[in-house]
């Protein structure tokens, strides 16, 4: 089917086709400019999680892939059932670090996706915090991060 226009809007793109049909495709948005920043492909920040109502526990987040100021990657809980979980976010030139856990890989009794997370580079740091909402209860919960570059 041949296509007669598309519009490019922030991240959307709208086709409009001949037979008067539009759809819609979500586009990341590229760009070849490189990012000077610490979230670098390959880059470990390792740390701590706090939970409302628990002591601090280990987090582990892995950037394997970047590109522009989106990236992709993986947080690790050790000590709450070796939990593994698919992320995805932006790094902002501000500074300004977001992403989400999108998918659980492992554990899934002990971690769950959803949270959605919020830090400043600081140095060598991320800090900031993240909100979740709880599935059974519909609670939100908050709390703070803090990880370090691994060097």
């Amino acid at each position: 089917m041949l296509f007669r226009k598309a519009v490019t809007i922030g991240a959307l793109v709208l086709f409009y086709f001949v037979g008067g049909c539009a759809t819609t495709a979500v586009k990341e948005e590229e760009s070849s400019e490189p990012v000077n920043d610490i979230v670098k492909v390959h880059s470990v920040w390792q740390g701590t999680c706090d939970q409302t109502g628990s002591k601090p526990y280990p987090m582990i987040l892995f950037i394997q892939k970047r590109n522009g100021k989106a990236f992709e990657g993986t947080t690790w809980y050790p000590t709450l059932g070796n939990g593994l979980v698919k992320a995805s976010g932006r790094v902002s030139p501000e500074g300004i670090v977001t992403f989400t856990e999108k998918q659980v890989i492992h554990g899934v009794w002990s971690v769950m996706s959803g949270a959605q997370y919020t830090a400043t580079i600081e140095g060598n740091n991320l800090k900031g915090g993240y909100v979740i909402t709880l599935p059974i209860t519909g609670k939100v919960d908050k709390g703070n991060i803090l990880l370090k570059l691994a060097e």
